[in-house]
């Protein structure tokens, strides 16, 4: 991946930005697959090719530097340990920050935004705990519980003070028990899931399929009851067939628009747009 400096920032924060490649060939760690098939195969083969600029990557620094600071502190718990399991022909790794094996809990430190807690998705989050949870067990460890302790980099405190519902603190903490029944199913997903990449590999970069509307941050199409004249929306539906029937109430001056869904991580958050013949087409399509 090439760096670009278009800020004519000092060297040390240019090095200090340029990411290596996150996976060795043939493994994929917890967080590698949590993204889409597509991505994950044209990232490996375009890897080359990417260009960033060192300022687009400060947030990813400021985690990194977040993780460094944590590590270093002597709390009893294992810290940064590795673990690199064989799952069909690959390799599933993981890093865990930080592991209490008196309690058997994972504790895992973010760096997230505001909008992500009052958003309320932790999917991602769930699935990569699981992941490290099932690499433990594979490897005789024991886990209870998974904690996920993020730190806000855009908190407010006087948002705080005026807004219930908006972070009180700014610390969140999302954490989950961890079950036999959970286990098992995420070794499935697991199995599932190196299986595909494993099939995707052989293939052309056009013939792997799409990233899922979930893998894509993508919304559900919407439909908008629209009246002449007006600009904003009177009404928006998730169904076409109930816009239509406000629109066909409200009478002859309103219509149905319909408002696809946007693919929100493939425009801002994804190297492999260029690369990607799902991304096109929808380019294409606007």
């Amino acid at each position: 991946m090439k760096v670009t400096n278009n800020l004519h920032l000092p060297e040390a924060f240019v090095k200090a930005v340029s990411v290596e490649r996150h996976n060795k060939a043939g493994c994929y760690s917890a967080t590698t697959l949590n993204k889409g098939t597509k991505e994950v195969i044209l990232q490996e083969r375009h890897w080359d090719e990417f260009s960033v600029d060192a300022a687009e990557q400060v947030w990813a620094t400021f985690g990194t530097a977040v993780h460094a600071i944590m590590e270093k502190y002597e709390d009893g718990n294992f810290h940064e340990e590795k673990f690199d399991i064989a799952v069909s022909k690959s390799r599933v790794t993981g890093t865990v920050d930080s592991y209490d094996m008196e309690h058997g809990i994972i504790n895992d430190w973010k760096t997230a935004s505001v909008y992500k807690v009052m958003k309320g998705d932790f999917s991602d989050w769930y699935k990569q705990g699981m992941t490290y949870a099932w690499l433990l067990k594979q490897n005789g460890l024991d886990v209870r519980r998974c904690r996920f302790i993020a730190l806000l980099k855009d908190h407010s405190k006087s948002k705080a003070k005026t807004d219930a519902s908006y972070p009180q603190s700014p610390v969140f903490t999302y954490e989950f028990d961890v079950t036999p029944e959970e286990l098992q199913q995420t070794g499935e997903r697991i199995v599932a899931k190196i299986k595909d990449i494993e099939a995707a590999e052989l293939m052309s970069d056009d013939e792997i399929a799409p990233c899922t509307a979930e893998e894509r941050w993508a919304d559900s199409d919407k439909y908008a009851v629209m009246k002449n004249g007006r600009k904003t929306a009177v009404r928006v539906f998730d169904q076409l067939v109930d816009a239509e029937a406000c629109a066909g109430a409200l009478g002859n001056s309103h219509y149905v628009e319909h408002r696809p869904a946007v693919s929100r991580k493939c425009g801002d958050y994804c190297l492999c747009k260029d690369f990607c013949s799902f991304y096109k087409k929808e380019q294409e399509n606007k």
